[in-house]
């Protein structure tokens, strides 16, 4: 399956980093996958795990080794200023950084709107739950503010900010 990027998708995020063409499949050790590292959606290198464990190997996008040199340089450095202070910080933080755009944009492909309950970690579980089909962004929002769910610490996947936030109520007139 190939994932195109998404122009309603704020680059800001990720420092304006995303993969777009992304082609994923099952792999022996680590998930098998193939995709273009982008920076404000112009394709800066291309990335890909072969499945079999090991890091990611990243080739230019045309023959370029001195562009490539330049961006994989720039990427690297984002990446460890981005990975520092967690858990396995220093440890190939680009491919930390890499797996988590993947993740990214598999759920922005989602249909359905995903959302966390009382501090859940979805970066740490890799699950979230979400709403059945056809609800609206609008709808989970009234939802989750709604008595049901509101006092629940509830925080609703983004697509402009490629992570979870927290849910705030949308206005209504005369308020």
């Amino acid at each position: 399956m190939i994932i195109d990027p998404n122009p309603n998708v704020n680059t800001a995020a990720y420092a304006g980093y995303s993969v777009s063409h992304l082609r994923e499949a099952g792999g022996e050790e680590t998930l098998r996958f193939d995709a273009f590292v982008c920076l404000h959606g112009q394709r800066v290198m291309y990335v890909y795990n072969a499945g079999t464990g090991g890091s990611h190997v990243y080739q230019p996008v045309n023959e370029d080794w001195g562009t490539f040199s330049d961006a994989l340089a720039a990427f690297e450095a984002y990446a460890a200023d981005w990975n520092a202070g967690t858990e396995y910080a220093g440890l190939e933080d680009h491919d930390q950084l890499v797996n988590r755009l993947v993740e990214v944009a598999t759920v922005n492909r989602r249909r359905t709107v995903m959302f966390l309950l009382d501090g859940e970690s979805f970066w740490t579980s890799g699950v979230a739950r979400a709403f059945r089909a056809g609800v609206t962004h609008a709808q989970a929002v009234e939802v989750l503010t709604g008595p049901a769910y509101a006092h629940r610490s509830p925080r609703i996947w983004s697509r402009q900010h490629g992570d979870f936030v927290p849910v705030v109520s949308q206005a209504t007139e005369g308020q």
